[in-house]
């Protein structure tokens, strides 16, 4: 064994792997459903803006500052909370989050102004990384033969929560009030929560460290871990190229030749749960086939809907199939390099995890922030030549995870 596949065993295996007690079959599905509702939480303050500024007379603008602080809050908590899957208890960790978020929700919904609001959306995003606990539970609990499958299906209720948050918070915010939103979100995150937490199976003792041991393991793992710096590139660029045109969508949607209203404009995001509908037949394709085939296509997809962005300027077909194709392509890389990372990681699934996940959100804001900056320069064809050039870079990167692959095949056989 050479010295970098030592250090990289070294670090896979310093926290101790417990056995797989046995799953009840509902569990899977409770936990994409807790994984929907509690994923909300971050994104519940993006529709209700107008409601904020009115309700506590500030300005939209202002208002604003309430999204990002959930999304500075939710980064943080993947990368200081989430590692605590490998050394913690998942029933205990996770009982905590739900009390606490559930607890700050019904705080943010009494908040009598803006500074409170954004705290309490801070530390919102902050613990409710919920499902980024989930899924690596997930894919330990599930069978080998359908560990993709089961890490789809939890997708399906992460999507699903994340574009379900946006139309059914401005529907409730509309019509009772953004305080409203926030008590409705905590007896969900409360519910969902508690039935996961019923149906999870009991773990024996776990072997830990401590904690800042543990988070510096977080570049080791990630300078040892080949397959996981692969994952990181790869859906990192997919996903970056996803951001550039996402962000700037709304944008061309709203000007000529469309000139849509923002509430008309933002039900596009509906054509988002394509990539919900597609990730079961994905999860079953790697399971069977591996994940290398479904991050290809994945990747071509996004090359292709750059190309189909691009004619949409000025035809509704193309965009509605560019959007359709682009949601796509992000579910399917997304189940295909999460399985294929915890399949090379089992020792420290939940690391290897807020590795990706924090890889994944810088690049999806560094894209966003190219993309704007194009859009001022070179409009929505410079936008689209971002998406292209990004996915044509993961389509450059795949050789190195085939060769990965084809050695790690060969030396395990």
């Amino acid at each position: 064994m050479s010295h970098s596949d030592t250090a990289s065993a070294q670090a896979k295996t310093s926290v101790g792997p417990p056995a797989t007690p046995p799953v009840r079959p509902l569990l899977f599905l409770v936990m994409a459903i807790c994984s929907g509702a509690t994923v909300a939480n971050v994104y519940l303050a993006q529709p209700l803006l107008e409601l904020f500024a009115r309700g506590l007379g500030i300005s939209s603008a202002s208002a604003g500052v309430v999204v990002t602080c959930a999304q500075f809050g939710y980064a943080a908590g993947i990368l200081f909370l989430v590692p605590l899957g490998d050394v913690r208890r998942r029933r205990p960790l996770l009982s905590a989050m739900i009390a606490v978020t559930t607890v700050l929700l019904l705080l943010a919904a009494a908040a009598p102004g803006l500074s409170v609001l954004a705290a309490a959306a801070a530390l919102i995003g902050g613990v409710t990384v919920i499902p980024q606990v989930l899924v690596p539970l997930a894919s330990e609990l599930a069978p080998p033969e359908r560990r993709a499958s089961v890490v789809g299906n939890v997708q399906i209720g992460l999507m699903t929560g994340i574009i379900g948050s946006r139309v059914i918070g401005g529907l409730v915010g509309e019509a009772l009030g953004w305080r409203a939103v926030y008590i409705l979100a905590a007896v969900l995150t409360a519910l969902t929560g508690l039935v996961t937490l019923l149906l999870l199976p009991k773990e024996g003792p776990r072997t830990g460290m401590p904690y800042g041991q543990l988070l510096a393991s977080l570049p080791r793992l990630l300078r040892q871990e080949p397959a996981l710096r692969h994952a990181c590139v790869l859906h990192g660029t997919l996903f970056g190229a996803y951001s550039a045109t996402w962000t700037t969508l709304v944008l061309v949607l709203t000007q000529e030749p469309y000139g849509y209203s923002s509430a008309t404009a933002g039900l596009f995001g509906l054509l988002g749960l394509s990539g919900a509908f597609a990730a079961p037949w994905a999860g079953r394709f790697i399971d069977r086939r591996g994940a290398g085939p479904i991050i290809t296509a994945a990747l071509v997809l996004a090359l292709v809907s750059a190309g189909a962005y691009a004619l949409g300027g000025s035809t509704l077909a193309f965009m509605i199939a560019a959007v359709l194709l682009v949601n796509v392509a992000v579910q399917w890389s997304q189940i295909a390099n999460q399985a294929r990372i915890f399949s090379y990681l089992p020792e420290a699934r939940s690391r290897a995890n807020t590795v990706y996940m924090v890889a994944v959100f810088l690049s999806g804001a560094i894209a966003a922030a190219l993309a704007s900056a194009c859009y001022g320069s070179y409009g929505w064809t410079g936008v689209c030549a971002v998406q292209a050039l990004l996915a044509l870079c993961g389509l450059l990167a795949l050789p190195a995870m085939r060769r990965y692959d084809l050695r790690h095949a060969g030396a395990t056989a």
